[in-house]
């Protein structure tokens, strides 16, 4: 083992204390995504901690703090090659989504915001997405340099402001727009410590279905066949819904048995609608009308093979069938709002055998003896927005997806951590260079 790489991973294992402090630290400050649960301060709070212990490790040349809109910064440090090799970014957000009602109740020990250390593990919203893989990237960074490292190529570590929101026009890509671009960026999102060189895309869409309200008491004249001359009173938007409802269910089916990507699982394609609401949003109570609306909100992943624009045209498509069979929906389209709410997301695409791919996979034979899976990511974040402005990507990182992320009692192993420190380092050191 090079003799470089074995000091930093001795000072690892004696930092490791101050590894896990900085880590549960950090799952302390407080970074609610204030579009998912509204609050003033944001993610200013838990950036400008960052900001601070940055400066204070005294390890980087640079350290860029700014707000993408108000109590929104980003925080970028710099620390500068020597020469002759190649740039490296490490890229992650700091914002977290919020703990539910029932998700408080659920958790066990100190609570959601504690930091808590217990039974070998991290507790805390955040522990594992991203903040404990956000430290061990930068106690990486500091340890190459208190070590004595000499990097060849610039490292960068980038903590960016709404991605849980897909923000990336004040968050990720308002870093790219600073130039803060590399040769690589990786993200250390949850992998397990598997590198995902491709990832899917993603679309969120909203269909608002018009119908024709009445009172419940004409439900008949609704639903049945009417004599000659008799004018319908009303069409629930509920029962036109259905219709679509079914069609999606049908391009999903459509998809999972024709779709199919070499690196994904069969299946991996799908659509879900995730909400439906009809008749007043006020209502408290049963309502007695039949109702004129029903809006559906839902989401779909795609293969990172294909485009948004060629997926959307496709539910369109599906949409546009039901609409052209049926009587009243042809005179009374619905609308089909896609993308919405959240920007798009394209796949990531790098090749399989990136020199990316080939740089990670050795520095974790070099610490760890194991050699890493290599795939497609079963998420999307923020890559996939720099992948698409033309930055380089792959993902990979620590923790386990089921580790309570997004839910209830999130944790990340400790030893996890630890090992994503030496391996993260390992990586900057086969992939920026070091000089002799």
């Amino acid at each position: 083992m090079n003799p470089s790489l074995e000091r930093v991973l001795a000072m690892v294992d004696e930092r490791a204390d101050e590894i896990v402090a900085f880590a549960s630290e950090f799952v302390q400050q407080p970074s609610v995504n204030p579009e998912l649960e509204p609050n003033p301060d944001a993610e200013r709070p838990a950036q400008e901690w960052l900001r601070d212990r940055l400066r204070a490790t005294g390890a980087f040349d640079a350290i860029a703090y700014w707000q993408g809109a108000p109590s929104r910064p980003n925080v970028v440090a710099v620390r500068r090659g020597t020469g002759g090799g190649r740039s490296l970014i490490w890229s992650a957000h700091t914002d977290v989504v919020p703990v539910t009602v029932d998700q408080a109740a659920e958790w066990e020990g100190d609570g959601p915001f504690s930091g808590e250390v217990r039974d070998g593990r991290l507790w805390g919203r955040g522990a594992a997405d991203m903040k404990g893989p956000s430290a061990a990237q930068v106690m990486a960074a500091v340890i190459l340099h208190d070590a004595g490292v000499k990097l060849k190529g610039d490292l960068s570590l980038a903590h960016a402001c709404g991605e849980e929101s897909g923000r990336y026009m004040y968050g990720c890509n308002a870093i790219l727009e600073r130039g803060y671009r590399a040769d690589l960026a990786i993200f250390p999102e949850i992998s397990n410590f598997a590198i995902y060189h491709a990832a899917k895309g993603e679309i969120y869409f909203r269909l608002t279905v018009f119908g024709k309200s009445t009172h419940i008491c004409n439900r008949h004249l609704v639903a049945q066949p009417l004599p000659h001359g008799v004018e319908r009173p009303g069409i629930s938007a509920i029962d036109l819904m259905l219709k679509y409802q079914l069609a999606i269910l049908e391009l999903e089916r459509q998809w999972g048995l024709w779709r199919t990507n070499p690196y994904v699982a069969s299946g991996g394609m799908f659509i879900s609608i995730n909400s439906i609401h009809a008749g007043s949003p006020a209502a408290q109570v049963p309502d007695s009308n039949v109702p004129d609306v029903c809006v559906a909100t839902g989401s779909l992943l795609f293969y990172p093979d294909l485009t948004a624009a060629s997926v959307i045209a496709e539910v369109r498509e599906a949409i546009d069938r039901v609409t052209a069979g049926d009587y009243w929906l042809r005179e009374h389209p619905p609308i089909l709002d896609i993308p919405f709410g959240h920007p798009h997301k394209e796949p990531i695409n790098m090749p399989v055998d990136h020199l990316g791919v080939q740089a990670i996979t050795e520095a974790m034979r070099a610490v760890t003896g194991e050699t890493p899976n290599v795939g497609i990511a079963p998420f999307v974040c923020d890559a996939n927005y720099w992948f698409t402005a033309g930055q380089p990507c792959l993902v990979f990182g620590c923790g386990d997806i089921s580790g309570g992320v997004h839910g209830a009692n999130e944790h990340i192993a400790v030893d996890d951590l630890i090992k994503a420190t030496k391996v993260f380092a390992a990586v900057t050191m086969e992939w920026c260079g070091v000089e002799a």
